[in-house]
C-alpha cells in the first residue's frame, strides 16, 4: 500500500483505503479499481492523493475492459458451479440421503467467495450474474454470497468467512421437506401455508443434525436464521444474545435478498427501498450492529452508480448521508435532490 497522487493514477488501480468526506461519510470504499468516472469525481472534489495497492499496475489501460469481462465471465461460473452443486445436494437432502459430505462443496463455494470479496462490491457482482433459475436456488447462492461479505467486512478472519458462506448456502435446505407446490405457488400464499413453510428451519436441523461433516455453526444458522432479537421469531422464540452470531448474518442476508428479489407473486424492491426495511428490522429483529455494517458498506458502492427515480426521472448518486443511507444526494440533469429532505421521491432501481 502506498500513498500517490491523483495526478500519477493510471486506470485500474485499486483503492487500499477507504476515502472519507469531511462529515465521515465514505464516498470510495477500499477495493474500487479506479476508472475514468473516478479520476473526474477526485478532480472535482479536491481529493489530491490517495492510496492504492502495490500491486502490478502494468496491463494498458485498453486492457482493462477485456480483463473486467473475464472476471464477470470467471464470476458467472462460479456461480453457476456453487448452483449445481447446490442442487444436486437440495435433491440428494429431498431424496432423504442426509449422509453426502459437507467438503464436495467447498473448492467451489471458496472459488466463489474469493471472487466475490476480492472488491467488495457484492451488489455489482450480484447484478451481472446471468443465470436464469428458480429463485429458491438462486437465493441459497445469494445469501452466502451475502453472508461471507457481511463477515469480511466485520473483520473475521477465512474460516468464518466460509462457515458464513456455508451457512447461507444451506440456511433454506429444509423447504425440501416441505410440499414442494408451496414453492411454486402463483399468489401469496395463506396463513396456514405459511405456518407449513415455518417449519423448513426445524425439519432442515432435523434431517441433518447427524451429518457428522456439518459444522455445528452451519446447523445453528439452519435453524434460527428467523428467529429475531425481540423474541418474535421461529422456531424457538429466542431473542439476540440467544442467537448464534451466524445465524444473524445470515438472517440480514435473507431478508436482503428476498425482498429485492423477483419472486412467482411479487416482483423484488430496489435496494435503496430495502435499506429502509433492513433499517425498520433492526429496530424490532434483525441484529442492529450487523445490519448497520451491511448498510453502511453496501451503501459506499452506489456512488457514481445511475438510478431512476420514482418520477420517471434518471439521475445519479452523488453523496451519501450516514445518518439516511436510503436517501443519497441524487444529481439530475444540473439540479441536485436530496431525497433525505425530500420524501416525495423514491429511487425505483439502481440502473448501473
Amino acid at each position: 500500500m502506498r500513498e500517490i497522487s491523483v495526478d500519477e493514477l493510471t486506470l485500474g488501480m485499486c483503492l487500499s483505503k477507504d476515502i472519507y468526506n469531511d462529515l465521515g461519510n465514505i464516498i470510495l470504499s477500499q477495493g474500487t479499481e479506479i476508472s475514468n468516472k473516478h479520476l473526474a469525481y477526485f478532480q472535482k472534489h479536491g481529493i489530491i492523493s490517495i492510496y492504492i495497492d502495490e500491486r502490478d499496475n502494468s496491463v494498458p489501460a485498453e486492457s482493462h475492459k477485456a480483463v473486467k469481462i473475464y472476471k464477470f465471465k470467471d464470476l458467472n461460473n462460479a456461480y453457476a458451479e456453487v448452483l449445481g452443486q447446490f442442487k444436486e445436494v437440495y435433491f440428494n437432502v429431498q431424496n432423504k440421503q442426509h449422509d453426502f459430505d459437507v467438503e464436495i462443496l467447498r473448492p467451489a463455494l471458496e472459488g466463489l467467495i474469493e471472487i466475490v470479496i476480492s472488491d467488495n462490491d457484492v451488489l455489482g457482482s450480484m447484478r451481472i450474474i446471468a443465470l436464469n433459475e428458480a429463485y429458491h436456488f438462486t437465493h441459497a447462492v445469494n445469501v452466502s454470497m451475502l453472508s461471507a461479505m457481511i463477515c469480511k467486512w466485520t473483520g473475521l478472519e477465512n474460516d468464518m468467512i466460509y462457515l458464513a458462506a456455508l451457512s447461507g448456502l444451506l440456511h433454506d435446505i429444509g423447504k425440501t421437506k416441505v410440499p414442494q407446490e408451496l414453492l411454486y405457488k402463483q399468489g401469496e400464499i395463506n396463513e396456514q401455508e405459511y405456518e407449513l413453510l415455518k417449519m423448513h428451519a426445524k425439519l432442515g436441523y432435523e434431517s441433518l443434525k447427524n451429518n457428522s461433516s456439518l459444522p455445528r455453526e452451519v446447523l445453528a444458522s439452519m435453524l434460527f436464521h428467523h428467529e429475531r432479537s425481540d423474541g418474535t421469531g421461529y422456531p424457538s422464540g429466542l431473542k439476540e444474545e440467544q442467537t448464534p452470531y451466524l445465524a444473524r448474518v445470515v438472517a440480514v442476508a435473507d431478508v436482503f435478498d428476498a425482498i429485492t428479489s423477483d419472486k412467482i407473486y411479487r416482483s423484488r424492491v430496489s435496494s435503496f427501498k430495502a435499506f429502509s426495511i433492513i433499517k425498520d428490522e433492526s429496530f424490532r429483529g434483525l441484529d442492529p450492529k450487523i445490519s448497520e455494517i451491511f448498510l453502511s458498506n453496501i451503501a459506499a458502492f452506489f456512488i457514481n452508480n445511475r438510478v431512476k427515480l420514482s418520477d420517471g426521472r434518471v439521475g445519479e448518486v452523488v453523496y451519501i448521508n450516514k445518518y439516511a443511507l436510503n436517501r443519497p444526494l441524487i444529481k439530475v440533469s444540473n439540479d441536485f435532490i436530496d431525497l433525505s429532505t425530500d420524501y416525495s421521491i423514491e429511487i425505483d432501481e439502481v440502473i448501473s
